[in-house]
């Protein structure tokens, strides 16, 4: 099946939600962004869907616009959006009910220079695990995924390396379906009009802060370093905790409604680990 297949797919089960009234809005993308780059897009009538569209652009992980809002919505999801969206139901950011959920197979995300998006080329869910309608693509079954493995070097002199690009900008936690505090940790105690001071000390508690909030909980949908205008690479620190939790756990976030994170739940035969006590890691 093509992107524009899978386009008219999509407009065609958007429209019938709309027409149906079985959703108030669509969320989706459509063309607009820079260098052909696809941007999400609210469908608020059944005209608004011939403007949807899909293709290896769509990048942005809609699940973070889902969070606070209390009508029905119909979302377009690939496996990190449906991943995401999981987590929200489980951490009853919103109800299973209010979404209708357009599951659409995903061999991966490119930029502008046909290069794969961070996480895209290691990625271990192609199919969305969640969903009410599913657009099929059939290529996803000839993808060979990237076996190639290396061990990580977790070094403070290749942590302070990337903290140096960093200019504390915030956009890897606005990107993140994760990050959605009212207030930010790294924030708190700071009136509205003083921001965290952009030195190296704020700058490692602010990312090391957010690993640990996202341990159990990240969907790996490479977002944070997509959007990071710094090119700061630190999703290895955040990819060594999932790696952990997996190992420890047994658990894969956003795979399964019916299985809590193991870092918001609690049972008497809990493994107890040192959390940090973590080592190695796949290539990312």
């Amino acid at each position: 099946m093509t992107f524009e297949k899978q386009t008219k797919e999509i407009r065609a089960c958007c429209r019938a939600l709309l027409e149906q009234d079985k959703a108030d809005v669509i969320l989706g993308y459509t063309m607009g962004g820079l260098e052909g780059l696809s941007v999400p897009f609210f469908a608020r009538n059944p005209e608004d869907t011939d403007k949807l569209t899909w293709g290896n652009r769509c990048w942005q992980n809609l699940a973070a616009y889902l969070h606070g809002r209390k009508d029905r919505i119909g979302i377009v999801a690939k496996p990190c959006d449906a991943r995401g969206i999981i987590q929200y139901i489980i951490e009853r950011q919103i109800i299973r009910e209010q979404v209708y959920i357009i599951g659409v197979d995903c061999g991966g995300m490119i930029d502008a220079e046909g290069n794969p998006r961070p996480g895209c080329n290691a990625c271990r869910v192609r199919i969305p695990p969640l969903f009410d309608t599913r657009v099929i693509d059939d290529r996803i079954s000839q993808i060979k995924e990237n076996a190639k493995t290396q061990t990580q070097v977790y070094t403070p002199e290749r942590f302070q390396h990337e903290i140096d690009k960093c200019i504390l900008c915030y956009a890897c936690r606005q990107v993140c379906y994760g990050c959605y505090c009212q207030t930010c940790f790294i924030e708190r105690g700071n009136p509205d009009w003083l921001p965290a001071e952009i030195d190296s000390g704020t700058k490692k508690t602010f990312h090391l802060g957010r690993a640990m909030h996202l341990a159990g909980r990240c969907v790996e949908c490479g977002g944070c370093e997509a959007a990071c205008a710094s090119g700061v690479s630190l999703r290895y620190i955040i990819k060594a905790l999932t790696g952990f939790v997996e190992k420890n756990y047994s658990f894969q976030a956003g795979m399964d409604l019916s299985i809590q994170s193991p870092m918001v739940s609690y049972e008497d035969n809990d493994k107890e680990i040192g959390f940090l006590a973590f080592s190695g890691g796949d290539e990312v």
